[in-house]
């Protein structure tokens, strides 16, 4: 069984690894990832973690103006590794997926429709992370950082991302929801196919619609995080989040990270640290992919990148900041030894 996950990406490179490792750790078979127009060193990432086999990669740079995130997916949508999956997961690298029933990996929360085959798909509810009172970029796991969260009963947490079959049916991917399923076709090629969509609890949405239904807020009634949840880290640290400032979202092209966008991200109080339940998985398979060639030196530049981008914002040299120094220094010390072990 394939399955994949989908995101767009633009200069997050000090990211991309851990998040990488998440889904892999989960039991995703496969992970697509567009990039756009980007400043940092996280295509070259990309590109070594493609040629390791880890990651498949696409470009697509974007003309300013023009939308962003659906022209990506558009694009993503003709891959292979998208077209062929039997599951499709679109999320962005701050949304990490926790189960909580059994061992917490992808096939225990999808034999839990088990008993309705043909469910097309599941919505799984958010919970946001704020800061945690977090000021600076660390080059630590962002899921053990952060464990400040809006209560489960918020109306953020209503909000949802989703897994579904045959995306190659669909005529809309999306970033909550996919549009427009091809009833007809699919049947054509894979016989009957049921229009059954869940929640993560197994739920069915009485109401969806797969043709034109764009579920972005689960109903109030079938809300729920017991089974699965998108612990979502809409924030990370102050720094990085001040990053954002000014920018346009990729998704409306609007100025949305403003003083109340943070305000609001920021004021859960609830501990959470579900995700802590895979700890010792995911640091197995954090050092198996940080030793594929070349990820660990392009790793550093990109929090170096980071950096840089920290202090420019602020008005300062990237350069008076030991991190910044300390990132390059990493960076040459294993340039210089996989330069070695290449003339062994």
């Amino acid at each position: 069984m394939r399955i994949t996950v989908l995101a767009s990406m633009r200069n997050e490179g000090p990211f991309i690894v851990e998040w990488l490792c998440w889904y892999r750790m989960l039991g995703f078979t496969d992970a697509v990832v567009v990039t756009n127009n980007c400043t940092d060193h996280s295509p070259q990432l990309l590109d070594a973690l493609q040629k390791a086999g880890l990651v498949h990669h696409l470009r697509h740079d974007i003309e300013p103006g023009k939308p962003i995130t659906r022209a990506k997916l558009n694009a993503a949508a003709n891959h292979k590794a998208v077209r062929r999956a039997d599951w499709l997961m679109i999320c962005d690298v701050d949304e990490f997926l926790v189960i909580h029933r059994g061992d917490g990996l992808i096939g225990d929360l999808l034999d839990l429709a088990s008993d309705q085959p043909d469910y097309l798909g599941m919505s799984i509810n958010w919970r946001v992370f704020g800061t945690s009172g977090r000021k600076t970029f660390e080059d630590r796991p962002v899921h053990r950082q952060f464990t400040s969260a809006h209560a489960t009963t918020h109306r953020s947490s209503r909000f949802v991302k989703s897994i579904f079959r045959l995306p190659k049916y669909f005529s809309h991917l999306a970033e909550h929801t996919p549009r427009g399923f091809d009833y007809e076709r699919a049947a054509q090629k894979r016989g009957a196919t049921g229009g059954i969509w869940v929640n993560s609890a197994g739920q069915k949405l009485p109401h969806w619609v797969p043709l034109k239904t764009h579920l972005t807020l689960m109903p109030e009634p079938l809300v729920s995080h017991e089974v699965a949840q998108i612990n979502h880290y809409m924030l990370r640290s102050n720094e990085t989040f001040r990053l954002k400032r000014g920018t346009k979202s990729p998704v409306a092209l609007g100025n949305r990270y403003r003083a109340l966008y943070y305000r609001t991200a920021d004021a859960g109080r609830e501990m959470d640290i579900s995700a802590f339940r895979y700890s010792a998985r995911f640091d197995a398979v954090f050092e198996q992919v940080m030793a594929a060639p070349d990820v660990a030196r392009l790793h550093a530049l990109c929090c170096a990148d980071h950096i840089r981008a920290i202090a420019e914002k602020a008005g300062k040299r990237a350069e008076d900041d030991p991190r910044f120094t300390a990132f390059m220094a990493q960076a040459d010390a294993l340039a210089c030894g996989h330069q070695a072990s290449s003339l062994a």
